[in-house]
């Protein structure tokens, strides 16, 4: 009895691929943290030129990122004489029991009201950060938007500049009270619209002491 040609059969170097490809650990998806930044004296002074727009940075989870205009010490420099040495940061915690990360934000400057949607944020107030929301103080705005992702170990940021400011985009969250440095306030969904502008900083050096 005539047999066909035997087919070729994977060999060891084959195999050997496969359960290389099987035990590599699924990567994980990053959260993400996407900002549209605007200022209106940007074009004249470029305020934002420290960021790098339309790319992703990646950070640790146990790295608090910064915001203001000290070169030396801040993640996001802000090249305006009016903002604060370190204006305001943002933090990662998890909640008991869960296995993604959420952020919050701190009010860094002694001088300068921090608005998060609706809510005041005074000298070293903080709060959950909400998944989507406008951070305002001065002429700067920010329009803040949080991708989800799996990893506890790192995360990452993504700046997109807009001519506009991106207030519209938003619904704002009645006035909610901010909580002191000894705890974290939740936010609830965004409900309405109230437009509110941040008190704008006098001084340039209130943090210097």
């Amino acid at each position: 009895m005539r047999t066909g040609p035997v087919p070729n059969m994977p060999g060891p170097a084959f195999h050997d691929i496969m359960a290389s490809f099987e035990e590599t650990e699924t990567e994980e998806k990053l959260t993400c943290i996407r900002m549209k930044v605007y200022h209106i004296h940007h074009a004249e002074k470029q305020v934002f030129r420290s960021i790098s727009f339309f790319r992703t940075k990646k950070h640790k989870t146990d790295e608090t990122i910064t915001f203001g205009r000290d070169i030396k010490t801040c993640s996001y420099v802000l090249w305006d004489a009016r903002a604060s040495r370190v204006q305001f940061a943002l933090q990662v915690f998890r909640y008991f029991n869960s296995s993604e990360i959420s952020f919050e934000i701190k009010n860094m400057s002694r001088k300068t009201k921090l608005l998060v949607d609706n809510v005041e944020l005074n000298y070293l107030n903080k709060m959950e950060l909400p998944s989507k929301c406008m951070i305002r103080f001065g002429d700067f705005h920010f329009l803040v938007e949080q991708e989800p992702g799996d990893s506890v170990e790192y995360f990452e940021t993504y700046f997109e500049l807009t001519p506009t400011s991106p207030l519209q985009e938003v619904l704002i969250s009645p006035s909610l009270q901010p909580i002191p440095e000894s705890g974290i306030m939740t936010c609830s969904p965004m409900s309405s619209f109230h437009f509110s502008r941040a008190e704008t900083a006098e001084e340039v050096d209130e943090n210097d002491s």
